[in-house]
């Protein structure tokens, strides 16, 4: 129930929509929410998901796993239904419904028959406005959320992933664990997640999107009987990240008795509505998109260090994450882990080639429609733009600019934006045998160490300051056998001029 960007379905195209195929309507005065509709007559079947603009990132200090608790016991009685049956009036539509928490707000999803959707809409209106909160149904919420907990200790992707953002953006906001720890969701009760519902859910914070086969007009006509006109008021101011530069570190989670390794690579870099974001994309499609980019064919193919291996650029309001992931032996894992670094310091140096950024442009807009194979992929994706304050004209115009991009934009955004002396790391594995040797390692990071259950936003996370020096000759060939590298433009200096402002 919490966020998984997971950086398969995280790969850079998942911003991109199609024109012409949804319209939204701006709610009156702010009385009612706002709906976009995406309109396909095949098959009878619609998906709503109603989107709340609150998300853990407004979970008071101390109260972490506030906002994934409530939402999630929303869906245990509304209305004038308990819990059994609140599930029962939904198995009779033949409907389900799912909540999930990110850092930005919550989402309610259902799926029903289109001639259903009446009635699933009044379901899904008592789950987002007239949640009971019943303190039995908070205490089970809470319970199956500490299970949850002891669950990602053995998920090691999974608990690499959720390190990495805490340990990146320890101190911030962005830092804090949306699902909440054993001590912060023991502390929370009934009456706070009433308080905090009360806080979320006003006039301007929340949105319904529906998708299928529905019409623009009766989805409105729809969805304005079942949801009403939402109370006034102001919804909770959140701090949504900046940009975390201040040497070269690497967390190490220790997790004994493992053959394998996690790892992640990452840096954070400008805003989703950045105007460097586009040639950032295509950076990291040729660095680690397709099956053919430089990470899967230096670290997998040609040396086998690598069981899995790619890299992603997730987005946020004011800070971005661009991350590489692997899954190696632990035998491997500091050799693999070195030239991951080595391949960024590259791709900053001496940029892309000319054949990469065609192949790169043609592969995030091909990947992109692919994705919007749905309906409800398309709204998913065009509510989740939204969310990030991006235009729908410019969500529209995305695969245009992709198309637009040249070498010289890139080449200029990679000296400017990709610091690798910033580069931090989280490596889940077994300490024994990594310890002394990330501290060796010539990547040069400043190493900590955890338990497997410990508080990577705790740690002081000091890190060196690091000079990229030129790769070995056979560590990563970025041209083919018929090209050259393309030449960076002399005047790319980095003025800092245009890094996102604080909140």
């Amino acid at each position: 129930m919490t966020e998984s960007s997971g950086w398969v379905a995280a790969i850079i195209c998942s911003m991109l929509v199609l024109p012409g195929t949804a319209t939204a309507a701006k709610p009156k005065r702010g009385s009612v929410p706002e709906v976009i509709v995406v309109s396909r007559s095949w098959p009878p079947l619609v998906t709503v998901r109603v989107a709340i603009g609150t998300g853990s990132l407004a979970d008071p200090v101390g109260q972490e796993g506030l906002a994934l608790l409530l939402w999630s016991t929303t869906l245990r009685g509304a209305g004038d239904r308990d819990r059994s049956q609140f599930a029962a009036a939904l198995d009779a539509l033949g409907a389900h419904l799912d909540v999930s928490v990110d850092k930005l707000g919550a989402t309610l999803v259902g799926d029903v028959a289109a001639e259903q959707l009446p009635a699933l809409l009044q379901l899904v209106a008592d789950a987002v406005l007239r949640p009971r909160l019943e303190p039995a149904q908070v205490q089970a919420e809470r319970e199956e959320l500490l299970a949850e907990l002891q669950h990602l200790r053995d998920d090691d992707a999974a608990l690499c992933e959720d390190a990495l953002a805490r340990y990146l953006y320890r101190g911030q906001h962005l830092g804090r664990p949306t699902q909440g720890t054993p001590t912060t969701l023991a502390t929370l009760d009934a009456a706070q997640l009433r308080a905090a519902h009360k806080q979320a859910v006003v006039a301007g914070n929340v949105r319904v999107g529906l998708a299928g086969a529905i019409d623009p007009t009766l989805a409105q006509t729809l969805v304005h009987k079942a949801f009403g006109e939402l109370p006034a008021g102001t919804p909770p101011k959140i701090d949504t990240g900046k940009l975390v530069q201040d040497g070269r570190r690497v967390l190490l989670v220790d997790q004994p008795r493992r053959s394998q390794v996690q790892m992640e690579v990452a840096l954070s870099t400008v805003a989703a509505t950045h105007k460097d974001r586009i040639p950032l994309l295509v950076a990291n499609a040729v660095l680690g998109g397709p099956f053919t980019s430089r990470i899967t064919r230096e670290v997998r193919e040609l040396r086998g260090w690598a069981y899995a291996a790619g890299a992603s650029l997730g987005g946020g309001p004011t800070v971005s994450t661009w991350s590489a992931q692997l899954g190696t032996a632990t035998k491997d894992a500091v050799p693999a882990l070195e030239l991951v670094v080595k391949l960024f310091e590259e791709l900053q140096r001496h940029g892309i080639t000319a054949a990469e950024l065609k192949f790169a442009k043609d592969w995030l807009v091909g990947a992109h429609k692919l994705s919007l194979e749905t309906a409800d992929r398309e709204l998913a994706y065009l509510m989740r733009g939204m969310a990030l304050g991006m235009p729908a004209a410019e969500l529209v115009a995305l695969p245009a600019h992709v198309q637009a991009v040249d070498i010289k934009s890139v080449q200029r955004v990679l000296k400017e934006r990709l610091k690798p002396e910033h580069l931090v790391a989280v490596v889940v594995g077994p300490a024994k045998a990594l310890l002394d040797k990330l501290v060796a390692s010539a990547a040069q990071f400043a190493v900590e160490q955890i338990a497997t259950d410990g508080q990577p936003e705790l740690t002081r996370g000091a890190g060196n300051a690091v000079t990229s020096r030129p790769l070995p000759s056979d560590a990563s060939p970025t041209t083919g056998p018929d090209e050259e590298p393309a030449e960076p433009d002399s005047n790319d200096v980095d003025d800092g001029a245009d890094m996102p402002e604080s909140p």
